[in-house]
């Protein structure tokens, strides 16, 4: 990768090293999913991964789709 600019070359990395994203996979169905959480109920997803190329036409899980979820409740009998 070539950079031609005028800003000293500091200045474009600055901060690079300690960027860190919070992608976590998860699956749907047999589908894998690389996903960006934004809040308590919500994902952005950042990359489908699959060997089934008719997956990747599936509207709901294109990178930049917002997903909404709900907690999984777990049943504890006392």
């Amino acid at each position: 990768m070539y950079i031609y600019s005028p800003m000293p070359w500091e200045l474009i990395w600055e901060g690079a090293e300690n960027f860190c994203p919070l992608h976590q996979e998860i699956k749907v169905g047999h589908l894998t999913l690389e996903i960006e959480p934004l809040s308590f109920n919500q994902a952005r997803v950042v990359r489908l991964i699959s060997t089934d190329p008719a997956d990747y036409l599936a509207g709901p899980y294109q990178p930049g789709a917002i997903l909404e979820f709900a907690p999984r409740r777990v049943f504890n009998p006392v």
